[in-house]
């Protein structure tokens, strides 16, 4: 009886820290975080790594979507970096562990490569919404990392 009882309570406990790590929001299978503090693209790559996550990816619509609604309405940094680059081959922009872009959401005449060393993506804002710019990975840029559930 007693066992019971423990494997219960057990299951209780399991059940209610299942969800997103502080810090992190729940989007469908996803959970993210939105940095309040700036970095390069590979330290901010690192910091998610240390957070047991990785640069946020964005797969659909329906992703981007929440990403640049939550960063409008709740975010307060003009960009942030996500997870792909072309620093493999220029204009092949692929996401981290080499995964290709199947969607994108790139601002017009973007991605420009407009100062011949701009590999990273971030978002950024303008006109009031966070569209997909190329940048240079060393600039300093808030980040969003993302954990699966």
């Amino acid at each position: 009886m007693q066992v019971e009882v423990l494997s219960v309570l057990l299951c209780l406990v399991a059940t209610t820290y299942a969800g997103c790590p502080l810090g992190f929001h729940q989007h469908r299978r996803s959970c993210y975080w939105f940095s309040t503090i700036k970095s390069s693209f590979a330290e901010a790559a690192g910091y998610c790594r240390y957070l047991e996550s990785h640069l946020a990816t964005i797969s659909n619509r329906d992703e981007d979507s929440y990403i640049r609604g939550y960063a409008t309405r709740r975010g307060k940094a003009i960009n942030y970096w996500l997870g792909a680059s072309d620093l493999n081959l220029e204009g092949r922009w692929l996401w981290e562990g080499q995964c290709r872009m199947k969607y994108t959401n790139w601002s017009p005449r973007q991605p420009d490569n407009w100062r011949g060393n701009e590999h990273c993506l971030e978002i950024k804002r303008r006109y009031g919404n966070y569209l997909w710019n190329d940048n240079q990975c060393q600039e300093p840029s808030n980040f969003i990392c993302e954990k699966e559930l």
